[in-house]
């Protein structure tokens, strides 16, 4: 859950990190634009803080994933993969990424999630790709796939043509 942040700078710095050239397009660091940047994703994300200049390391593990998922939409990319993007995280954190993920999806990004949580792969894919090996074993529409045809899938037991 920390991979991806750099736990010792602050929330508004990991955020801000990849818009870099960006948001300082000479050399010079522009507070005021990193701080709105950081307000708008972490905002969005609901990450729990006392500030925007909190360090990452005293957030709670979920708050830290939020931040990491924010840094990286904060570049609007047209495909963004999440892996594991709630693992370690509590309930409600969860559900915000959840949310977060469908807003996204509607607005159009192809979001692209690795989760070894059947649950939570049953309730948010369009599209199920299973794989075992290296290798993809099946492919399900919403709804197709049960708990039992994924793990058959994974375990390698009949596998399907994909």
């Amino acid at each position: 859950q920390k991979q991806g942040a750099i736990i010792a700078l602050s929330i508004a710095q990991n955020i801000s990190l990849p818009q870099l050239s960006k948001l300082n397009p000479y050399g010079v660091l522009n507070d005021a634009r990193e701080w709105r940047l950081a307000d708008e994703y972490a905002s969005r994300l609901q990450v729990k803080a006392f500030s925007w200049r909190q360090p990452v390391e005293t957030l709670s593990g979920g708050n830290q994933q939020k931040v990491v998922i924010g840094k990286w939409l904060a570049t609007h990319p047209e495909v963004i993969i999440l892996d594991e993007p709630t693992k370690g995280i509590d309930i409600g954190s969860k559900a915000a990424v959840h949310q977060f993920m469908s807003e996204l999806v509607s607005q159009g990004l192809a979001v692209i999630m690795v989760s070894s949580e059947l649950p939570e792969v049953m309730g948010m894919a369009d599209r199920i790709i299973v794989m075992h090996e290296g290798l993809m074993v099946a492919e399900y529409q919403a709804g197709e796939a049960t708990a039992e045809t994924i793990v058959s899938a994974a375990s390698g037991i009949g596998q399907e043509a994909a």
